[in-house]
């Protein structure tokens, strides 16, 4: 018997990080946004965007949008959660940078185009549905400028292998636990579930300890997958890096031997 695949709840996303958003900065404290910040501009320069206007989609909390900003961007984000552009707009209030809430799937209605999109931290495996990764895709290069760059990281075969291992994360207030496992007893071997229980106390009361329970669902997509979604949104795949364990980027994604992919295209000049 063939088991009936579930659809992807339109909304997942945005649930599971208005969740997360009261602790993500805590959650993410350990992430070296210099480091990955430097990745990223190397990829970014060596595309040769034409201008620097700059669209951070999917940005959370606003730690990459601001970090941009500083690099001499001129940056907008955007994010599905409106847990987590309440966080930006409170911490970067002082800066000017537009925060909005907004679905990569549907088209925009403002803020104009763009020289530079990025879209990291697995927004695109959150698009669970293929058919939602197209959309997105096609929305995106709507608003960017011909010759525009996309950069978009992706996890790998071998990254979601890592996380059906529990993985602890222990910080002064936070205790969380993470795990994942792909559903293919649900009949799809490409989709991805993971199951975040966080441990939250407060300064007024110590001893209390409250719980979430946070559900991820992502998609396993291929670069061909990758590809054709792009092609289909007028943008052609240029490069696509592995990510080393050192922090350095091979020349071409091994799906067993790195956790991620960085893919960067540029938007055509005919659409």
């Amino acid at each position: 018997m063939t088991a009936t695949v579930p659809a992807v709840p339109t909304d997942h996303a945005a649930v599971a990080y208005d969740a997360t958003a009261p602790f993500y900065d805590l959650l993410s404290q350990g992430d070296d946004y210099t480091v990955f910040g430097n990745i990223l501009e190397t990829l970014i320069k060596r595309a040769d965007p034409p201008g620097t206007r700059l669209l951070d989609a999917g940005c959370g909390t606003g730690r990459s949008t601001v970090a941009f900003a500083e690099r001499g961007f001129d940056p907008v984000g955007v994010d599905i959660s409106a847990g987590m552009i309440d966080v930006a707009r409170t911490k970067y209030a002082d800066t000017g940078i537009g925060f909005h809430v907004h679905d990569l799937r549907l088209p925009f209605t403002a803020e104009g185009t763009y020289d530079v999109v990025l879209c990291m931290s697995d927004i695109v495996n959150y698009l669970a549905d293929p058919a939602h990764l197209t959309e997105a895709l096609a929305s995106i290069g709507s608003v960017m400028r011909p010759g525009g760059v996309l950069v978009f990281d992706a996890n790998t075969g071998r990254g979601y292998g890592l996380m059906t291992s529990t993985h602890v994360y222990e910080y002064d207030g936070l205790y969380a636990t993470m795990s994942g496992r792909f559903l293919a007893r649900e009949g799809d071997p490409k989709r991805f579930r993971m199951v975040m229980n966080a441990f939250r106390n407060s300064a007024e009361q110590p001893d209390v300890w409250r719980r979430e329970r946070v559900e991820h669902l992502q998609r396993h997509h291929s670069r061909e997958e990758f590809a054709a979604a792009l092609d289909a949104a007028g943008l052609d795949l240029v490069a696509a890096h592995g990510l080393e364990r050192d922090g350095s980027l091979s020349d071409d994604v091994d799906d067993q031997a790195h956790t991620k992919g960085l893919y960067v295209a540029r938007r055509r000049a005919d659409g």
